[in-house]
């Protein structure tokens, strides 16, 4: 009963307090299909289930439409790093605009864009799309197209992007299977998908690895940014050159963020080919391919020159778009990458340095209070786990922060930008510890233990409980600690006392 009452308490609160973006949502349900709007769906908290819908945003702060105030935490997927609409990035988009944004012919921006890029990242030649998942793609065509073969192993757990291919997961028997209705078992048989990091997988592909036309790695997943096979990676670089089989690392996430040359450069691993987006874009939707000349090569038939007998000379396959090379996309990028050459890898090291900080603190807190998460994180990648889910309702974490004023979503990655402040920090923190308390004496994170109760009482000065034998703490509709007893007038359900 108190569980049931804490969460209708929280639930009328949240509601009140985003009550335009939920009808809005429910509004636009007729006529908008959204997966996002179903993102941790569950019958019991169905009327929470809905995103906040933001209008207005700065650097590492959000304003809903009810005129509520956040620090994100989401920023973007991790498109985001130096916050939003960074005054430098403003400036070169407003310019380009007034340029004017056609499509077609080719843009000069497009050249200092790829300038920038093989000189942050070390990479012979790039190629840009629009997406992420594009990149993807593409590396994939370029190994199929250099090698002569078709299979392309990756890894349980990695995520890159939303190609069927690639949307999958493995067996025991080694057959890939497709992840999601609608992905047809023809479009995975080329995949060979194995554990990440393990002795067994090595072994695998050590006898397979003649067929295969490469191996796609997300070296930092996303979803784990804790675990690090540095041997692994590099018996794989090694396995992978003796075979004539391409290393692509997919460095979506982690390219820029964590090093200018990302991950590859900071750990001393060459892939062949690298896929990136998010950082790179500025917040505007970009993909960019790296890669080693006689591989990206197949993207345009290589080198070749005016005035002579030279003629592209590779094999090319097919990769474009309408809008691969946007000009605004281009700007923002620009701009992007001519700040963080100018900065250096000092700039990453000092956002990793904060994101360590956050996590090490929440971890602590964590800790205190047997809560069942845990913050992992590689730099400013960052993934709040939940390591038993047995208890409670351990997923409302979000939702409660929400509430509170910290934009987080259940089960998706967190970042860290230039744009988040010490201040802000600190204080996106105390946001965690007091949520944590409220939710464990709401009964909302399992039993409440006396231990537990005992700190609470010293956390909030409450050093004595009411005369009452089934007095319970828990929390009030304003989310304050608040004692409840039955109520005799409605079984089943409590009511607030107020102790002297």
């Amino acid at each position: 009963p108190l569980q049931r009452q804490s969460l209708d308490s929280f639930q009328k609160a949240y509601n009140e307090k985003t009550k335009s973006s939920k009808a809005q949502t429910q509004a636009a349900r007729s006529f908008m299909a959204d997966p996002r709007v179903v993102t941790g769906f569950k019958p019991v908290i169905k009327e929470m289930i809905y995103p906040i819908l933001v209008n207005k945003s700065k650097g590492s702060e959000l304003w809903d439409i009810d005129g509520n105030h956040y620090v994100d935490m989401l920023n973007g997927f991790g498109s985001n790093f130096f916050g939003y609409s960074p005054d430098f990035i403003t400036k070169a988009l407003k310019e380009q605009i007034d340029s004017g944004y056609e499509l077609g012919p080719q843009h000069p921006l497009a050249i200092e864009a790829s300038a920038l890029a093989t000189e942050l990242t070390g990479w012979d030649r790039v190629a840009w799309c629009n997406t992420g998942s594009e990149a993807v793609l593409g590396a994939m065509r370029i190994a199929r197209t250099v090698t002569g073969r078709t299979r392309i192993a990756s890894f349980t757990g990695s995520y890159h992007g939303i190609n069927d291919e690639v949307i999958i997961r493995g067996t025991k028997q080694l057959r890939p299977l497709a992840a999601a209705p609608g992905i047809m078992t023809a479009a995975v048989q080329n995949m060979l998908v194995l554990d990440y990091g393990t002795d067994e997988a090595l072994k695998i592909l050590r006898e397979q690895c003649k067929d295969l036309a490469a191996i796609l790695v997300e070296p930092v997943q996303s979803r784990r940014p804790e675990f690090r096979p540095i041997e692994f990676l590099k018996e794989l670089r090694k396995i992978t050159e003796e075979h004539g089989t391409l290393l692509i690392f997919d460095e979506v996430i982690t390219g820029f963020r964590y090093h200018p040359g990302g991950f590859a450069a900071s750990v001393g691993i060459q892939p062949d080919l690298g896929t990136y987006g998010k950082v790179v874009g500025g917040g505007m939707p970009i993909g960019m391919i790296g890669g080693k000349r006689q591989f990206i090569d197949a993207l345009d038939g290589g080198h070749w020159n005016f005035g002579d007998s030279s003629i592209p000379e590779v094999g090319v396959t097919y990769f474009a778009g309408t809008f691969v090379r946007h000009p605004l996309a281009l700007a923002a990028a620009v701009a992007t990458m001519q700040k963080l050459k100018a900065d250096g890898p000092a700039l990453q090291d000092s956002v990793n340095k904060k994101a360590d900080r956050y996590c090490s603190a929440l971890n602590a807190i964590f800790k205190k209070y047997d809560a069942p998460y845990f913050y992992a994180n590689f730099g400013s990648l960052m993934k709040l786990k939940i390591n038993d889910d047995a208890k409670g309702y351990p997923e409302l974490l979000a939702t409660w922060l929400r509430n509170k004023g910290v934009h987080i979503w259940d089960s998706f990655p967190t970042f860290i930008t230039c744009a988040h402040t010490d201040e802000q920090i600190d204080w996106v923190i105390k946001q965690f510890e007091d949520s944590i308390r409220e939710m464990q004496m709401g009964g909302l994170l399992g039993e409440v233990s006396q231990a537990q109760t005992a700190q609470y009482y010293t956390d909030f000065g409450m050093k004595v409980a009411p005369a009452h034998p089934q007095a319970k703490l828990g929390v009030d509709e304003s989310g304050q600690a608040a004692w409840f007893i039955p109520d005799p007038d409605r079984p089943g359900k409590f009511k607030q006392i107020v102790v002297d």
